[in-house]
């Protein structure tokens, strides 16, 4: 993030899924939603895109 900052970047997004239990491990690499909570992401929507049946959330960090 430090990297969007400094090069001007106004916020920086994530599309992860939000798993009702363990996360396939197939589907790891989109990220889970709890992961980006804890790094100070919010929910800002959701796209149309789908991860092993489950919707891909947007979240974001607003930079200072």
């Amino acid at each position: 993030m430090a990297y969007a900052a400094s090069h001007g970047a106004p916020a920086v997004e994530a599309y992860p899924v939000d798993p009702p239990g363990r996360l396939d491990l197939t589907m790891a690499f989109v990220g889970a939603k709890s992961m980006f909570d804890r790094a100070g992401f919010r929910v800002v929507g959701t796209t149309d895109a789908v991860a092993s049946g489950m919707p891909r959330l947007v979240m974001r960090r607003d930079l200072p």
